[in-house]
C-alpha cells in the first residue's frame, strides 16, 4: 500500500512540473540593438590654428573628456550629443631677437604657447555598418558640428631648463563661441552584452577666427584639432 501511494505522488508531481512556466532565461540586449546608449568619452588630440601654419604655429598636444549619449532610429543610424571640456590652442616659433644665449632666455626656444580651454557640446550623426565586419566589430562614421564656448585663454612661455614662465591672462582678445565643424571614422567593439568601447580618428575645424591682436587689431586663429576618441557606452 505504501509503495502505491508513493508512486501515486511521484506521478501527481511528475504532472504538475508539465505545467509550470519554463525558467527565464536572461537575455540582455546587445548594444548594437539598444535604442538608447550613454557613457564617457576622451581624446588625446593636437591642436593649433589652422591660417597660422605657413608662419610660426605648430600643433600641439590637447587633450578632452565628456559625457555622450546616443538615440539609435534604426541599430545603423543614430544621434549623438554630448557635453565635456576641451584644451585647444597652439605652439608658437619666435624669432631669435637676443644673441645672447643663456638659460631663461624666452625666445627661439619654440616655448611660446597660446591655450585655450573650452565647454564643448557636440551634436554628430552616427552612421554605422549594419553587420559586424568581424566578430562584435562595426565601422562608424560620426559627422556633426561642436558648439564651443571658450572658458579662458592664456599665453605662457616654457622653460624647462630654469621653471621661467611667463603667464598672460588673454581671454578678453578671444570671440566667445566658435561652431568647428567636426568627423570621425573609427571601430565600434562590443567587449560585453550591452556595453561598448568605441574608437575613433577625429578632426575638427574652426568656422571662424577667433583671437583679435591688440596691436594691430586684425583677427586671426582658426580652430583645428585632430586626434583619438575614445568612448565607454553602456
Amino acid at each position: 500500500m505504501k509503495s502505491l501511494t508513493l508512486l501515486f505522488l511521484l506521478l501527481a508531481f511528475q504532472s504538475f512540473g508539465q505545467f509550470e512556466a519554463p525558467p527565464k532565461v536572461n537575455n540582455t540586449t546587445r548594444f548594437f540593438d539598444r535604442k538608447f546608449v550613454a557613457g564617457i568619452a576622451v581624446n588625446n588630440s593636437w591642436s593649433s590654428y589652422r591660417d597660422l601654419q605657413d608662419d610660426s604655429a605648430f600643433y600641439k598636444p590637447s587633450l578632452g573628456i565628456g559625457l555622450r549619449a546616443e538615440y539609435y532610429i534604426i541599430p545603423s543610424v543614430g544621434i549623438s550629443v554630448g557635453a565635456g571640456t576641451q584644451g585647444r590652442g597652439m605652439g608658437v616659433f619666435t624669432p631669435d631677437l637676443d644673441d645672447t644665449w643663456g638659460i631663461g632666455n624666452e625666445d627661439s626656444t619654440g616655448r611660446l604657447r597660446y591655450r585655450t580651454q573650452t565647454w564643448d557640446f557636440p551634436v554628430q550623426l552616427v552612421l554605422r555598418t549594419p553587420k559586424d565586419v568581424f566578430r562584435s566589430a562595426r565601422i562608424s562614421l560620426m559627422l556633426g558640428a561642436n558648439f564651443s564656448f571658450i572658458q579662458r585663454a592664456h599665453r605662457i612661455w616654457r622653460s624647462v631648463d630654469d621653471g621661467f614662465h611667463e603667464w598672460t591672462d588673454i581671454t578678453e582678445r578671444y570671440e566667445k563661441m566658435d561652431i568647428p565643424l567636426r568627423a570621425g571614422l573609427g571601430l565600434d567593439y562590443e567587449v560585453g552584452l550591452g556595453c561598448l568601447f568605441r574608437l575613433n580618428l577625429y578632426g575638427e575645424m574652426g568656422s571662424k577666427y577667433l583671437y583679435t591682436d591688440p596691436t594691430t587689431g586684425t583677427k586671426g586663429g582658426q580652430n583645428a584639432l585632430f586626434g583619438i576618441d575614445l568612448s565607454f557606452l553602456f
